[in-house]
């Protein structure tokens, strides 16, 4: 092992210049000589006698000690350190290793006092590593995900000047985990503005080998104003129908905002703008409108001017409208009338209702769901188209007729689908899959006390690995299943929904079932993301083709991407990789240069309140930790605490060391200018 020695303060080295003083008084001091009168060569004889050789000596070692005392002191402020060194290409394994965690959410683009937190922050990181002297080995945490390559010092200059913002954050608690985890003895910096919301202090867990230094960097900026999200107020979109778009503002200050400009843009056209005002620390939501003019997909951006906080002040959103969707209901004796109430009273449907008996040829694939009701057996025929009906993406549900169910499993046998059992009486519905693609965000929130439907007589269904069981009753009996059949989907019911055998058609659950069923539509049509959003990431499969690979594109800034997916019960397309997609937008699902579909993404909103932690309670649960405030950047100048973290990490003082040569030499050189030589 190599040791160097190092200057904190390597400034006060220029006092080494001074040294030439005494140097040029050595040299150029006139020496004066007393006239002493005599008569007689006696008095000579009580003078001392020097030899000439010796004199010098004395002088030299006088400008010596005077040199060394100078040096010394010059020295002693500069701050000297040991310092491990090491060869090219090799790092100290064994050291304490340097964690550094830089902050680069949202909020650290607020100002502070000389521009953007983050550049602070990234500033004043360039002033810490720089201290350290080489061979230290750093390692670097950001809210992106976890990197365990150690850096060296050069390195790490590098990797500083390379950080982005990032739409994720993280709490206090899983910056501790992750540290501990790269070393077992570290300093640990953490660089942040220390939002209250990531201050998760009950969950922290410190490390007694792990010192931990906290640079609270002070917004001058703590005024925000946000959209919080935007939804519907009908129930569905329609060509020719006023849309009417409800956007929630928030005001997260104490200050009052007067004639805020909100916009609505459709596919890339201004519809609307509106101004409005916000108390302080207020949320209101205001009502813009336009219509619906055509099919197809419409993308939206409603927008609001805030500064210096800018990442909230979008909020992206897109639906398709498709037109009507057609409707098939055949029956066998006699039609339920609550069928053709529900889906002729609205302009979404084309509902078409007729005998099984005269449908024999008919072609269904122009229909978006097929309802069988009550029909006790399948010709060949009819079985055949309705086989390749489902397999090429239709809906079709099916209702059992009240008496033997036999004629409809052997058509569900057909389509590997799960079958239905003995009859039984009297049960009521107790258990609803809210996360099927049928109840998908039907339901804000679960309510036990509901009521829920009864039933008279039901044909419980039978367990099957492919099928998904939606509605459940108190013995855990199936009621509704959903199976995937090729591109389209089968629901079967093990109950009629004839008004005298279950009250079914007047619960509130008639709606979403049916509705999602025919159109497998989104009734909240709330159709954006957030970034770590736990939602189903859901991409439209009607028109996807098998083996043909999708892109996801972002057309104004050229990204682009190949998405992984998976299929759920309901034959819908799950992304599954989606943490590549790191910018709030627009993306195009593109087959063959065919749109399937468009996602809307938008940053996390746990940012927008600008709340921060105070010293005095990081100090109160990390009383460990050494605490400092930052309010502006000082290249090249850090303050004491970290220095003192730096001597403390990897070096030893030397000041004392060289005050005490001071000393000595003071004392040397007074006994040697006082000494009388012979």
């Amino acid at each position: 092992m190599l040791f160097v020695i190092q200057f904190l303060h390597p400034v006060f080295l220029y006092g080494l210049f001074f040294l030439t003083i005494p140097v040029l008084l050595h040299f150029f001091s006139l020496k004066k000589y007393k006239k002493v009168y005599f008569s007689n060569f006696n008095f000579l004889t009580s003078l001392q006698q020097q030899k000439k050789n010796s004199s010098k000596i004395k002088h030299w070692l006088l400008l010596f000690l005077r040199l060394l005392i100078l040096t010394c002191i010059v020295i002693a402020f500069s701050t000297p350190y040991i310092a491990p060194g090491h060869k090219a290409g090799q790092t100290e394994k064994n050291g304490n290793e340097i964690i550094i965690y830089v902050d680069n959410s949202f909020s650290m683009t607020n100002t502070g006092t000389n521009g953007s937190l983050f550049e602070e922050a990234k500033k004043y990181l360039f002033d810490i590593v720089n201290t350290y002297p080489s061979g230290t080995r750093f390692r670097l945490l950001t809210n992106d995900p976890l990197s365990d390559m150690p850096f060296t010092k050069e390195q790490m200059q590098q990797v500083l000047g390379s950080i982005q913002i990032s739409p994720l954050s993280k709490p206090l608690s899983q910056i501790y985990k992750e540290a501990a985890a790269l070393a077992s003895s570290s300093t640990l910096f953490i660089v942040s503005d220390f939002q209250k919301k990531n201050c998760d202090f009950p969950n922290i867990k410190t490390d007694t080998t792990q010192k931990s230094v906290l640079l609270l960097l002070q917004p001058e900026n703590q005024n925000n104003i946000f959209i919080r999200e935007v939804s519907f107020s009908q129930a569905s979109h329609q060509r020719n129908q006023p849309e009417n778009i409800r956007i929630s503002l928030v005001n997260a200050s104490n200050r009052e905002y007067h004639h805020i400009p909100v916009s609505l843009t459709i596919n890339g056209k201004k519809k609307n703008i509106q101004q409005t005002h916000l108390a302080p620390n207020e949320e209101k939501t205001i009502d813009l409108s336009y219509l619906n003019t055509e099919d197809g997909f419409y993308e939206g951006i409603v927008e609001i001017s805030d500064f210096p906080v800018v990442f909230d002040n979008k909020f992206y959103f897109s639906y398709r409208l498709n037109g009507h969707a057609p409707v098939l209901y055949l029956w066998k004796s006699q039609p339920n009338p609550c069928f053709g109430k529900f889906f002729s009273d609205t302009t979404l449907f084309h509902f078409t209702s007729s005998p099984v008996a005269s449908q024999a040829n008919r072609h269904f694939s122009s229909y978006n769901l097929i309802i069988l009701d009550g029909i006790p057996e399948f010709s060949p025929a009819l079985a055949n188209a309705l086989k390749e009906y489902v397999a090429n993406g239709g809906n079709l549900f099916i209702l059992p007729a009240s008496d033997n169910p036999a004629g409809i499993n052997q058509f569900l046998a057909k389509l590997q689908a799960p079958l239905l059992g003995d009859a039984d009486t009297t049960t009521m519905l107790s258990d609803i899959e809210t996360q099927s693609a049928l109840f998908r965000e039907v339901f804000e929130k679960e309510d036990k006390k509901a009521v829920l439907p009864y039933i008279h007589q039901y044909y419980p269904i039978s367990s099957n690995k492919k099928a998904e069981k939606i509605l459940l009753d108190k013995r855990k009996n199936t009621l509704l299943a959903a199976q995937t059949i090729g591109k389209g989907n089968l629901y079967l019911s093990a109950f009629s929904f004839a008004p005298d055998n279950s009250d079914m058609v007047y619960h509130p659950l008639f709606v979403p079932l049916m509705a999602n069923m025919a159109c497998r539509m989104n009734l909240s049509l709330n159709t954006s993301y957030f970034f770590n959003t736990d939602k189903p990431i859901t991409i439209n499969s009607k028109e996807y083709t098998e083996n043909i690979p999708i892109q996801i594109k972002k057309e104004e800034n050229h990204f682009e991407f190949l998405p992984e997916f998976r299929k759920d019960f309901s034959g819908d397309l799950l992304l599954t990789n989606a943490g590549h997609i790191r910018e709030a937008g627009l993306y195009k699902i593109m087959q063959n240069e065919k749109l399937l579909d468009i996602l809307a993404w938008n940053y996390d909103r746990n940012e927008s309140a600008l709340e921060f932690c105070i010293p005095e309670e990081l100090e109160k649960y990390l009383p460990e930790a050494h605490i400092e405030k930052i309010k502006t950047t000082r290249l090249n100048h850090n303050s004491d605490l970290v220095k003192e973290i730096v001597l403390q990490d990897n070096n030893r003082y030397l000041t004392r060391w060289f005050l005490i040569f001071a000393v000595f030499a003071l004392l040397l050189e007074q006994w040697v200018w006082k000494k009388k030589l012979n």
